[in-house]
């Protein structure tokens, strides 16, 4: 009989604030004043998805270095597919990548100038040349090549990351929403909003990442 594991995750208390005067309140428009605290909640917003992003590719091991070439990018990619499924009968479904190396997939071509991963109308990573079109979620076996593509800017340069986003990685949020206060010695008003996030690598041997010469 398999024991159950108890993890301890860390928890992160995130949080922003802003301070207007009752003169600045009185005199802004609902409209106006509804941009604001929708700007509050955006950074908010970004910030989880930042610790989200630095905390996978913590989480993440080497599976090899892609040279910028298409055959290196399919044995690359092969590579950490393998790595994933080793040991635990799951296939990757997702590659993240920062917006720089999305822009050196989206360049490559095959030896007859044709995109090896054009776009198709969806947000998934598809090759159509002799391989036809592909997509994780239907695939009999996951291919690689049908791999979904997610593009963050808070992942650092030269980012990619394969995995199997259902088993190996786990986030957790709750968010807390805006609360107010009184600042009666400055005849303002404090906005903030808040939440508490965790992330927590469960396999972390699924999650590969394949770095650059």
């Amino acid at each position: 009989m398999n024991s159950i594991a108890s993890n301890s995750v860390t928890k992160t208390t995130l949080a922003g604030q802003v301070t207007l005067s009752a003169q600045d309140i009185d005199f802004t428009s609902p409209a106006a004043m509804q941009l604001i605290l929708n700007d509050l909640m955006g950074e908010y917003m970004l910030s989880t998805d930042n610790i989200a992003a630095d905390n996978l590719l913590a989480a993440a091991t080497s599976s090899g270095v892609w040279d910028g070439t298409v055959t290196d990018l399919m044995k690359s990619i092969y590579d950490a597919a393998v790595d994933v499924s080793n040991g635990t009968n799951f296939f990757p479904d997702t590659i993240f990548v920062s917006p720089d190396v999305w822009g050196q997939m989206g360049q490559l071509v095959d030896g007859s100038n044709r995109p090896v991963f054009p776009y198709v109308g969806s947000a998934g990573l598809q090759g159509f040349n002799a391989l036809g079109g592909g997509n994780a979620t239907t695939w009999v076996g996951s291919n690689p090549l049908g791999l979904e593509i997610v593009v963050d800017s808070n992942f650092a340069a030269k980012t990619m990351i394969i995995t199997n986003s259902q088993k190996a990685f786990e986030f957790y949020e709750q968010v807390r929403g805006l609360t107010s206060v009184e600042v009666p010695s400055t005849l303002g008003r404090t906005f903030s909003f808040h939440g508490y996030v965790s992330t927590f690598a469960a396999v972390a041997g699924m999650i590969r990442k394949i770095t650059q010469a």
